[in-house]
């Protein structure tokens, strides 16, 4: 059984879509594996956390993946053609069909839209039907992507062959977006009377919407004073306000052309280096073949024959529909998530997150240690990954940890879990922040990309906190099960008998964790003996010793069983107070103040013990060690009150 990889940015994008339904509706009924994923662009930090997608990319350069469709268009719309075929060039020596570039590189071959002759029909009509002879256009030459560049060289191409002059002045770039070509018209143009064109063609309709709404808000009537005309026949061309005329590039056809070379190729045939689809102008409202008063799905095709946009009858009852299973399904899933705060508790609500999210399998696999990512960084694929858990719908197998490690350099898919079983799958990497964990493997049942990347990312982000919650366990036990005398001792201070400061750190940040999971308030304390110098050079060592002795004795008296409390170094103390807050920071002050003096009674000392104390609250941080030196700054100011107090003394 074959194996096919699809690489596209994002399933969100109604051009990915489309693309993605022609391969899924191909390989729909084939003997063949293929596996999608959603890479965003490397580095990308447009979610502060989306380069981690791109992970993806290394797991799909499996030794076992066959052969790859990249949808280049939308690639090239944010990194240049050379940086993606620096990408593509890791797959050699198997053969990729690029959709919407040509790539330069061997082994590759190209599905592309046929511009020339779509931009020629269209800047014909406009001449011949509509009178039009100082057409602007609207480039994305600014991206740098493919698609832009040719559609610019089509433009101008189409005026030559149409005996149209070329105006270099009335090019304009709005970067493939509604708002920036909204934008440059308004500051471009300050009336109606400065409209020096009388039509207008774009790139894209996006752009060719948002020139609409400028030039309308500017005073001018579209079709009667600028003809306008878009490239897509996106969602937008359908509803905006003149229905718009554009260029059906037949996405759809293309996903199903690239599936289809993609099959002719690993069944041994030959195929072209370059392959065009035909495309075709839809003329509706923006350029006057259908009237503005019309609310029939009509448009006028290149012979002048009336046809229906079919696609769009009964979208807003079935996009009703739609959102509102959405919305059900999401909110299922959330539910039945909740309660996934182990990796077993998960495993043990697989199937019913695959049934609820209309998969037919789902894979999970865990690199055998973490890996740790910024936006920065390069990922280099580990040699070793485990096969952790496994629902299989299809075959009534569940596995939950089966001891399989294998090389994700080799496979993609690990034995005994999908090998053998067909149709398409969505890769998915298991991430949360910069903790990169693994990744997940669904067999997807329809095509609702952009709905199957929500559940995935809800699904993922509780993986990652289960993988987390679960290791917190085992930490957890495994240091409630070190009983021995060696364990005990590397954390327990050998002068005072309290903990060291290795297992104060460890118990006082397992102890903050807790609160900080249930709400509860606490404060951390920083504590520093008073004069411990000084007793040292007045009295010896001997009774230093035992003056710390003395105070950590003070402080195990005044703070409870429940807190942590523990020796950092020569006469410093750090406490975890659970439960507490800032305003009984005085009445601990008083109530150990009244400790050291008692205690400094009974055992003799030669001057009453003294402490200085620091304190901060949780909301400060989580992270121990954080609090003990804001809490040490707060004890310097305290200290500093002290010695101002005995100068004042002194001064009388």
């Amino acid at each position: 059984m074959n194996t096919i990889a699809v690489l596209v940015p994002s399933f969100t994008l109604e051009y990915s879509i489309d693309v993605l339904s022609g391969i899924y509706d191909y390989f729909s009924d084939k003997d063949v594996k293929v596996i999608v994923a959603q890479t965003k662009f490397p580095h990308s930090t447009i979610g502060i956390f989306d380069y981690q997608y791109f992970t993806s990319v290394e797991f799909l350069k499996a030794q076992d993946v066959d052969a790859y469709i990249v949808v280049s268009g939308v690639f090239t719309t944010s990194i240049s053609q050379q940086d993606l075929e620096d990408i593509v060039a890791q797959f050699a020596p198997r053969p990729v069909i690029s959709i919407g570039a040509d790539l330069s590189l061997p082994g590759t071959y190209s599905i592309l839209a046929d511009c020339n002759k779509s931009f020629s029909d269209i800047v014909k009509h406009l001449k011949e039907k509509h009178g039009c002879k100082k057409i602007a256009f609207f480039s994305a030459n600014s991206t740098k992507s493919a698609e832009a560049l040719e559609r610019y060289d089509a433009f101008i191409t189409a005026l030559e062959e149409n005996d149209l002059v070329f105006y270099p002045e009335l090019v304009m770039d709005g970067q493939f977006n509604y708002e920036e070509a909204k934008k440059l018209i308004l500051r471009r143009y300050s009336t109606k009377e400065d409209i020096d064109f009388d039509a207008l063609v774009c790139a894209n309709d996006l752009m060719a919407a948002g020139c609409m709404e400028a030039l309308q808000q500017l005073g001018v009537k579209i079709p009667d004073d600028v003809k306008i005309s878009g490239f897509d026949d996106a969602v937008v061309s359908k509803i905006s306000s003149p229905k718009l005329s554009t260029i059906n590039q037949a996405i759809y056809k293309q996903g199903l052309k690239a599936a289809e070379l993609t099959d002719t190729l690993l069944n041994g045939k030959s195929i072209h280096k370059k392959n065009f689809i035909s495309l075709f102008p839809k003329f509706r409202q923006s350029c006057g073949c259908i009237s503005v008063n019309s609310s029939e799905p009509h448009f006028i095709d290149i012979e002048g024959k009336t046809c229906v946009d079919a696609e769009e009858e009964g979208v807003n009852l079935h996009q009703f529909v739609n959102e509102l299973n959405e919305r059900n399904k999401l909110i299922t899933l959330m539910d039945t998530v909740r309660g996934s705060n182990t990796l077993k508790q998960f495993f043990y609500n697989l199937k019913y997150i695959a049934q609820q999210c209309d998969m037919s399998c789902i894979a999970v696999n865990f690199f055998k240690d973490v890996c740790y990512l910024d936006a920065e960084d390069n990922f280099t694929l580990p040699k070793k990954m485990n096969f952790w858990m496994l629902y299989d719908g299809e075959s009534s197998v569940e596995l939950f940890k089966p001891d399989i490690a294998y090389n994700p350099r080799q496979s993609v898919i690990p034995s005994r879990s999908l090998q053998g079983t067909s149709g398409i799958f969505i890769l998915h990497p298991v991430f949360s922040g910069e903790s990169n964990y693994g990744y997940l493997l669904c067999k997807i049942n329809r095509k609702i990309f952009s709905d199957y990347i929500v559940y995935l990312k809800i699904i993922v982000n509780t993986l990652a906190q289960s993988y987390e919650y679960t290791n917190k366990i085992i930490e957890t036990e495994k240091l409630e099960g070190e009983k021995s005398a060696l364990t005990r001792l590397s954390r327990t201070d050998e002068l005072t008998g309290i903990l060291n400061r290795r297992g104060f750190i460890e118990r006082g940040q397992t102890a903050l964790d807790l609160m900080q999971e249930t709400d509860m308030v606490g404060v951390v304390f920083f504590a520093d003996m008073d004069g411990l110098k000084k007793i040292n050079d007045t009295y010896g060592h001997e009774v230093g010793d035992l003056a710390i002795k003395t105070q950590a004795m003070a402080l195990k008296e005044v703070f409870r069983s429940t807190d942590v409390v523990g020796r950092l170094s020569g006469d410093e103390f750090g406490i975890v107070a659970v439960g507490m807050n800032l305003i009984q920071v005085d009445r601990v002050r008083l109530k150990l103040d009244m400790m050291n003096e008692k205690l400094s009674r009974e055992n003799n000392l030669p001057f009453t013990l003294s402490v200085s104390l620091g304190a901060v609250d949780l909301q400060k941080s989580s992270i121990l060690k954080k609090l003990l030196s804001d809490a040490d700054k707060s004890l310097y100011e305290e200290k500093r009150k002290k010695r101002h107090a005995r100068l004042s003394e002194n001064s009388k």
